[in-house]
């Protein structure tokens, strides 16, 4: 019984081989069906292809063959063609486009031709017009001919002229492309100022507030810092007159006689006073009178432009507010308050400085003191002299000058002892 199991189970193994074996055999021919299958869709589609190929080119055939039976009968089955090569198969049309395009440029070319010939005519005409002029002028003269060394010099001449003529080409170009090169830097610096500003907004910019404008506070400060020069030059102007006028008045002071009264006198009734003055005065006192009436010319036109400029220090002073609550506004980290004051004090100093440093010298600190419209006051001549509580306290004169003046009132006084009292009327 072993022995024919063994039988069986040999049998069974070589019957699992060799189906082992039919089956690869049966997927190697399934493969090799697979390859066939797609080489023939392969050669059908070519087949295909060729045949679309096929038609195009008898289409293509038969148009070609009617656009030549179009053109009509070639050249060859009209006229004897032995002496004409290469052009037996072409047809009658063909031939006479290429006839009409040979004459037209064969006529284009007699225009150029006739036309040099007329150029030609002209230069012949006008060379034996110049060369009849030369023999009734004289024939006699001969023009001087260039010698080999003034045609080597001429020419070198020109190559120098010709380098020189390159060389500034170059430069030029290099100047454009410098100029280029600047206009795109500008704008580029442009650009990032244009952005610089905008983000500069945003980080300034709050919730339910204006942007600070950075632009308008750079042209602020610029307008502010020219103000500032101006006011510093209109001061050395001032201090300038200043000490000529004080070196005027002490001068005056010391021709003035007695200098020990201190009363106050105001502008209109110094006015009325030096018109009221007889002349037959001596010199010293016409000295004192062109003084005083300079002086009060020069502080009529200081008073004005000290109400002009404390009317542009309020403008200035207002501005400059309103650019505060804007920058307060719009960050609240910016503060000026100091730099503001002390700039309107530095324009009230200034302007106060224009009237007394200007044409008018003070010497007693008097700027500090306001400056209104002259006094409408009523002044008799050789009536009483005034005095100090009758003058306006915002148009005292400084000390020294107030006694120079009282004292050449004296002496004008004592100069016309029986002139009569007579009064002016207010002025308005």
């Amino acid at each position: 019984m072993s022995s024919k199991y063994a039988k069986l189970d040999q049998d069974y193994q070589r019957l699992v081989g060799e189906m082992g074996v039919l089956r690869c055999r049966l997927e190697s021919k399934g493969e090799a069906l697979l390859i066939l299958t797609r080489d023939l869709e392969q050669c059908q589609s070519e087949r295909d292809q060729y045949k679309l190929m096929a038609d195009q080119l008898r289409e293509r055939h038969a148009e070609l063959k009617r656009r030549v039976q179009g053109w009509g009968p070639t050249i060859a089955g009209v006229y004897d063609v032995r002496n004409l090569k290469g052009q037996a198969e072409k047809s009658l049309a063909q031939l006479l486009c290429e006839m009409k395009e040979q004459n037209r440029a064969l006529q284009t070319e007699l225009t150029d031709v006739r036309q040099k010939l007329q150029e030609a005519r002209e230069d012949g005409k006008l060379l034996r017009e110049q060369l009849r002029d030369r023999q009734s002028l004289g024939a006699g003269e001969e023009e001087p001919c260039l010698g080999p060394g003034d045609r080597i010099a001429l020419v070198t001449q020109l190559e120098a002229v010709r380098s020189k003529c390159q060389l500034l080409e170059r430069d030029l170009q290099a100047v454009l492309d410098e100029k280029e090169e600047l206009v795109r830097s500008s704008d580029a610096y442009r650009h990032k100022v244009d952005r610089l500003n905008l983000q500069l907004n945003l980080v300034l910019r709050g919730e339910g507030h204006v942007p600070v404008d950075v632009d308008a506070l750079i042209t602020e400060n610029r307008y502010m810092q020219e103000r500032i020069q101006l006011l510093q030059e209109e001061k050395s102007l001032l201090l300038t007159s200043l000490n000529k006028y004080k070196s005027l008045a002490e001068k005056n002071r010391g021709r003035g006689g007695a200098a020990g009264i201190a009363t106050g006198i105001s502008n209109k009734q110094m006015q009325q006073l030096l018109q009221g003055c007889s002349t037959d005065v001596s010199s010293a006192t016409a000295d004192v009178r062109s003084l005083v009436a300079l002086l009060l010319e020069s502080l009529n036109d200081r008073t004005l432009a000290l109400n002009h400029q404390r009317k542009a220090n309020k403008v200035l002073g207002k501005r400059i507010t309103e650019l505060e609550s804007r920058l307060k506004a719009g960050n609240g980290a910016w503060r000026a308050p100091q730099r503001t004051r002390a700039l309107s004090d530095s324009s009230h100093l200034n302007g106060e400085e224009q009237l007394s440093n200007g044409r008018l010298p003070s010497l007693n600190g008097a700027a500090g003191s306001g400056v209104a419209e002259a006094p409408r006051t009523v002044v008799c001549r050789d009536g009483p002299e005034p005095s100090a509580s009758d003058v306006p306290e915002d148009e005292d004169l400084p000390a020294d000058l107030r006694r120079m003046l009282s004292a050449a009132m004296k002496e004008l006084g004592s100069s016309r002892p029986g002139s009569p009292p007579e009064e002016t009327q207010p002025s308005c």
